[in-house]
């Protein structure tokens, strides 16, 4: 880990919804704790019943050996790992991911057929719920 990286900002991103969550780099078995995190957010972000394989950003064996850089994680919606160096740089990443992005992007999303739209809508309730992101992301890491 490098030495500035402090705080890792945590993004669940699902469609023009996101999800925001600053946790330690410090946590004991951090990386142990982000894979198991990814499988989660990936089982309650999928809707087929299929079991896939997990996507990590790269192989499990090597995804994210060092927190230093931006790790990204594609799946059905994607998670971001952002490491910073203090709160304030969390804080002012996070601001990219806010509210008002987030109904930028939906009114862009206005534009398609009404019946698309509903679709869209209904998946971001039932996949990507704050409350239910926020239990997952609890269930292993510690949020400042």
């Amino acid at each position: 880990m490098m030495e500035n990286v402090k705080y890792i900002l945590i993004v669940s991103q699902y469609y023009y919804s996101h999800h925001c969550f600053v946790v330690s780099a410090n946590e004991e078995n951090f990386r142990e704790k982000a894979l198991t995190l990814i499988e989660k957010l990936e089982d309650y972000k999928r809707s087929d019943d299929g079991q896939r394989e997990y996507k990590y950003g790269s192989e499990r064996e090597t995804a994210y050996r060092c927190i230093g850089s931006r790790w990204n994680v594609n799946d059905v919606g994607d998670i971001y790992f952002i490491p910073c160096p203090h709160i304030l740089a969390a804080l002012n990443n996070a601001a990219e991911y806010n509210s008002e992005l987030q109904y930028a992007q939906k009114y862009n999303v206005r534009n398609m057929p009404k019946k698309r739209l509903a679709q869209i809508e209904a998946k971001v309730f039932e996949h990507h719920r704050y409350s239910d992101i926020r239990d997952i992301v609890e269930s292993i890491f510690e949020i400042l």
